[in-house]
Parts: C-alpha cells; structure tokens; sequence
C-alpha cells in the first residue's frame, strides 16, 4: 500500500466507526424502547470491539507506512502507533461497560447517550 492510501484507510476506520457510534447513540435516543436498547447494547458489546479492532490496525499500518506523511507528522511522535491504539482499547473496555447499564433506567439510558455523543464529537484520534 502507499502512503496515501493507508491515510485514505485510517481515516475511512475512523469515520465508519464514528459514524456507527453516533448511529447507536441516535437509535436509543430516538426509539427508547426495549427492545431497540436491547439491540445497542448487543451492538456496543459486540460490534464495537470489531470496528475498534479495524481502527487499530490501520492507525498502526498507516504509522509505519505513511510515517513520512502530513497527517502522521502533525501529531506527536508514535501517536498513531501507541496512542490511538491504547485509546481504541479503553474504549473496547469502555463502551460494554456502558451497554451494561442500558435499561436499567431513563436516567441511565440518557447519561449513556450523552457519553456516546461526547465520544463521537471528541474522540482524541
């Protein structure tokens, strides 16, 4: 792969992941029901490790491969190799710690959402 394309592969990760979040936040908010929290939480516990996992590959990849590109050299050194990778495993922690408290309230539901959104509008990668 060349450098742009790794870059062109990061950031297609990151916006499918992001966009997925911010799918799931809406869905909860938007059909409150059981059986629609049912499915987010499925979906947080499950198909969130899977897209995290992706994202992680290809900001290590595109470290190694496009460490001389723009997009890389703008941010501190290793970032895309240590630190967005640490980042993506506190959130496959993080994000079946959240599916865990859907349904047990409103409150919770609501606090739940509020946390997804924040992610997506400040994920730090």
């Amino acid at each position: 792969m060349s450098a742009p394309s790794t870059v062109c592969d990061f950031q297609k990760e990151r916006i499918t992941f992001l966009s997925w979040l911010e799918a799931q936040a809406r869905l909860m908010r938007h059909q409150p029901k059981s059986d629609t929290l049912a499915e987010v939480k499925a979906n947080l516990r499950d198909q969130s490790i899977e897209y995290l996992d992706r994202l992680k590959q290809a900001s290590i990849v595109m470290a190694c491969e496009a460490k001389d590109h723009i997009c890389v050299t703008a941010k501190p050194p290793r970032f895309y190799e240590v630190d967005v990778p640490k980042m993506c495993s506190v959130l496959q922690l993080r994000l079946p710690q959240l599916a865990s408290r859907l349904g047990v309230n409103a409150k919770c539901d609501m606090c739940v959402h509020f946390v997804l959104m924040n992610i997506v509008a400040e994920p730090g990668f």
